[in-house]
């Protein structure tokens, strides 16, 4: 497989953040912690540009052929692997500290470490889902770790204006987005004018498990990186995406699409 460097962006968002390229898309070679570590430091300095976190698994993927999908997550502050099949192209690729750092199991440990850095219950706006699901997932946050609701609004309208407006009267530290990829990115790209919350967070399924509408997989199925198993017991529906996603992942490792880039 012919490695080759990725060209860096420089961003302001990500200075000297080592990534590989996977299906043209450029992923941070960086562990699960350091993922949340950056999340929190994002809301804590409030710059005037909210950091995009895309999390980047089979749908992915299977959308990146398609040259628009790649540049809007390229446009991201990063991407990290939401999947042991990214993170298994990602070790072809060269990446040392990759790990499977699913959203489900990051989104609400941002969310506690900010109630705790911040000294005050954190702001969380949801964007995502059917009607009502955004707001008994932001329920649950409240419940759990104290945070308060910032503004919801569902994921199945042509206009977004007036829910945007709401949610910037909300003043939120983290703006969720769950609505799969790739419609969640290019959402947010679409909107990111008009969002002020310091960190983006696309979520996928986040709100299903939150709300108890899906169940997480057993502990030695989710730390084997065989929950998508678990999914498809419980949504037949996705059979399609995982197959799609296996031709991928085979067609990527074989073709060499994945290589090293940015600095060490």
């Amino acid at each position: 497989m012919t490695v080759e460097p990725a060209p860096t962006r420089g961003t302001a968002e990500r200075p000297g953040l080592p990534t590989v390229r996977i299906a043209g898309i450029d992923v941070v070679d960086l562990a699960r912690h350091d993922i949340v570590d950056r999340a929190v430091d994002a809301v804590k300095r409030r710059a005037a540009r909210p950091t995009v976190m895309f999390a980047m698994h089979v749908g992915g993927l299977n959308a990146a052929r398609d040259p628009q999908f790649a540049e809007t997550m390229n446009s991201a502050g990063f991407v990290y692997a939401d999947g042991m099949s990214v993170v298994l192209l990602g070790r072809l690729a060269g990446a040392v500290w990759m790990e499977r750092t699913t959203t489900t199991d990051v989104a609400p440990e941002i969310v506690e470490r900010l109630a705790f850095e911040l000294g005050r219950p954190p702001r969380v706006a949801i964007v995502g889902g059917p009607p009502g699901l955004a707001g008994r997932a932001a329920a649950v946050l409240g419940e759990r770790f104290g945070a308060v609701d910032a503004g919801v609004c569902d994921g199945y309208r042509d206009d977004y204006a007036g829910a945007l407006a709401a949610i910037r009267a909300g003043d939120p530290d983290v703006l969720v987005v769950a609505m799969g990829m790739p419609l969640e990115a290019g959402w947010v790209r679409r909107h990111l004018p008009d969002i002020t919350a310091p960190l983006v967070l696309t979520a996928g399924g986040l709100l299903g498990f939150l709300t108890g509408d899906e169940a997480r997989a057993p502990g030695i199925a989710g730390r084997s990186g065989l929950e998508w198993l678990w999914r498809l017991a419980q949504r037949p529906a996705l059979a399609s995406r995982y197959g799609r996603g296996a031709l991928t992942v085979a067609r990527l490792a074989l073709s060499g699409r994945t290589t090293t880039g940015g600095p060490p």
